[in-house]
């Protein structure tokens, strides 16, 4: 994602920055200040109101700000226009920023299996005041951005020597004084501009614990007159003082405590603007970073600017001496390295990473076929060298199981493994024939397995021999299809298998680029080697799907998928299964089809193709339109003749923090019935 916004700026460096007649500054003019104040998601209003005054031709002499306005503040001061810093707050994933989590992309693919089913992830080996440390937000990934946004700028140097002289304002919890940055290194002072406390862990900076400087200064119209500007432009984002029926959240209250402290202050430097841009931030607060919300508080940015356009070019007239058509001499854009991977990260805003492989997982899930499931899952550390690792989980449900893993890595870097696992579960399955159920089995499934594995960052290699026993308790069969449901008996397999997963989906929940897919063969045997008395039973699978985006809230999602069996008359274990918005709900082998809203069994040789239309509505809100087809038959030439599927759904879905909350409504030719399908949870 951050490749991507600094790869665009690099295009944008092309775009003029002013237009209009150029000339040169008048000498001995007098100096003017932009002072940008704080306001959270608020400040990126700054953004369109900086583009305005340029705009008027009104040289800038110094920039200020506090906050948000600090870090639009600073960015500008080095170098970025305004076209490149709308670019990068509306390009920028927000929800991912404000956060301290590992950017998928940069995880491996095991790592991405293993811990995107959990709703929480508690480490065990740390104390609970090591788990918050002044702030829920230690900012991982906005020490990442700020690195690579002011590289140049990394070593402490002197505000003022920058291409606009710039400061900054912090607040000191030790003793509650003002802290103003006038030199330093810029994305430290930045950050410690804008650490919300409660929000963002302070910066420790000598015997100084600094936070957001809205506590102390949030519109520090008198910092920039004490560093000598003579007139100042300020663009306030700060709230009104709200009544008490407006104070219904977290953010409101928040908000309106950090205004009554510096309310006087505030008072007084409104007072001293010679031009004072008042942006409209009604039903907005500092926690408005959906890109809808980003949209149109840019929009008022601007808005607010032009209504006192009348007033900036009086300034540049009457009071600079300046002509109407007078444009300040253009700045070059800022110009970023394409390879940011190189760009080394400041380590006086990043925080310590302290890796906890001693792990208490928890993931819940509720759907309308197996109602309430939980997962927990003890994941533990043997040694210091985290080589050897020990799973345990325990899923609670209609299919629920217990699993013991214990995995070696042979190599530092965890690129290639051995485990061995062992697996009890519980089974509870109805089994349907063209909508209407026909048996209902209940067994016991013990399955040990021992697998070497190779593993990179999107892809992973898995070979293996397991051993599986089901023991079948009760077996309920509907008199009308004896025939169609056969009791079966007690089995065991040995099997080998060799599988390879490919995954680079850009999010876990309603991807918008990348690519899956699975391949792999089985043999299956009763002694090692044949299937009582009779060859090995191969099985064959594959899947792929890919996300394309037509825009920037449409999708396509296409998918195929399959699974052959070489062998007619085999076992209930083995055999092939479809039905369910998930695979793998019922059995291991049962694959999704939208349409059938339980699983039935169909022919040895089976493939789906499917196909989904998807768009973006809001923020987090989706409708998802799905068809697919599934072609069936006992041998493979006739697959594409033999027994034909069709099945459809809609689906809505909303994208919350604990996970897909979806309805569906959906329909197939095989059963002639609406079915009807809610979930919400990760799938696990």
């Amino acid at each position: 994602m951050k490749k991507y916004i600094l790869g665009l700026l690099s295009i944008l460096m092309l775009l003029p920055v002013y237009g209009g007649e150029r000339k040169q500054d008048v000498k001995g003019r007098k100096k003017v200040a932009v002072v940008l104040s704080g306001g959270g998601a608020k400040g990126v209003a700054h953004v369109r109101a900086l583009k305005v005054i340029e705009e008027a031709g009104i040289p800038i002499d110094y920039v200020v700000g506090t906050s948000m306005g600090a870090i639009v503040g600073g960015l500008y001061s080095i170098g970025f226009t305004p076209t490149q810093l709308d670019s990068i707050v509306r390009s920028q994933d927000w929800k991912f920023l404000l956060s301290d989590a590992t950017e998928r992309t940069d995880k491996s693919l095991l790592s991405r299996e293993k811990s995107e089913k959990y709703l929480l992830s508690v480490p065990l080996d740390r104390k609970p005041k090591e788990v918050l440390t002044g702030g829920v937000i230690k900012g991982r990934n906005i020490a990442i951005l700020f690195s690579q946004l002011t590289e140049g700028y990394h070593d402490s140097i002197d505000f003022n020597t920058l291409p606009i002289p710039f400061a900054c304002v912090a607040y000191n919890l030790v003793d509650g004084s003002e802290v103003d940055f006038h030199s330093g290194v810029l994305a430290e002072a930045i950050r410690a501009s804008m650490s919300i406390p409660g929000a963002f862990t302070p910066i420790r900076k000598g015997n100084m614990m600094l936070v957001d400087g809205g506590m102390a200064n949030n519109y520090p119209v008198d910092v920039a007159r004490r560093m000598g500007a003579d007139y100042v432009i300020g663009v306030d984002v700060q709230d009104t003082l709200r009544k008490a029926d407006k104070l219904s959240t977290l953010p409101d209250v928040v908000g309106q405590i950090v205004n009554l402290m510096v309310e006087n202050k505030y008072g007084e430097n409104v007072l001293k603007s010679d031009v004072h841009i008042k942006v409209n931030v009604a039903g907005y607060s500092a926690a408005s970073f959906t890109p809808s919300a980003i949209d149109t508080l840019l929009i008022r940015g601007e808005q607010a600017a032009r209504s006192q356009w009348d007033n900036l070019i009086a300034l540049k007239e009457k009071k600079l001496k300046l002509p109407v058509s007078f444009m300040p001499e253009a700045r070059s854009p800022r110009i970023m390295p394409t390879n940011v991977d190189s760009i080394p990260l400041i380590k006086q805003i990043m925080p310590e990473e302290k890796k906890s492989d001693n792990r208490l997982n928890l993931g819940v899930a509720f759907d309308s076929e197996k109602l309430a499931s939980l997962i927990m899952n003890t994941h533990l550390a043997l040694t210091d060298e985290r080589r050897s690792l020990v799973d345990f989980t325990l899923r609670l449900g209609t299919t629920g199981y217990g699993q013991l893993d214990y995995a070696f890595n042979l190599d530092k870097r965890n690129r290639w493994q051995s485990a061995l696992s062992y697996r009890f579960s519980y089974n509870d399955v109805n089994l349907y024939n063209k909508g209407d159920r026909v048996s209902n089995y209940t067994y016991y499934q013990h399955m040990a397995s021992a697998t070497f594995q190779r593993n990179w960052r999107n892809v992973r290699c898995v070979l293996g021999v397991e051993f599986d026993q089901f023991h079948y308790n009760d077996i309920l069969v509907m008199p009308s299809y004896v025939s169609f449901a056969a009791s079966p008996e007690d089995e065991y397999f040995f099997s080998y298998s060799y599988n390879m997963f490919f995954e680079n989906f850009n999010r876990r929940s309603y991807p918008t680029r990348g690519m899956k897919w699975t391949a792999g063969i089985n043999l299956y045997t009763s002694d090692f080697w044949r299937y009582h008395s009779r060859p090995a039973i191969p099985i064959a699978n594959y899947s792929w799907e890919m996300a394309i985006s037509t825009g920037s809230r449409f999708t396509v999602l296409p998918s195929v998928y399959g699974r052959f069996v070489w062998k007619t008359n085999v076992p209930y274990a083995l055999h092939n299964g479809i039905g369910g918005l998930v695979g793998g709900r019922y059995k291991e082998q049962q694959m999704p089809f939208v349409g059938i809203g339980y699983m039935e069994l169909v022919n040895p040789m089976t493939a789906v193709a499917a196909l989904k239309l998807r768009q973006r509505m809001g923020s987090n809100h989706y409708a998802t339109l799905t068809s697919n087809f599934a072609f069936s038959s006992v041998k493979i030439k006739n697959l594409l003749s033999e027994d034909k599927i069709f099945g459809c759904g809609l689906t809505y879905g909303y994208d919350s923090l604990i996970g897909p909350i979806e309805a569906s409504v959906y329909w197939s030719d095989r059963t002639d019935k609406i079915g009807f399908y809610v979930n919400f949870g990760y799938n696990f």
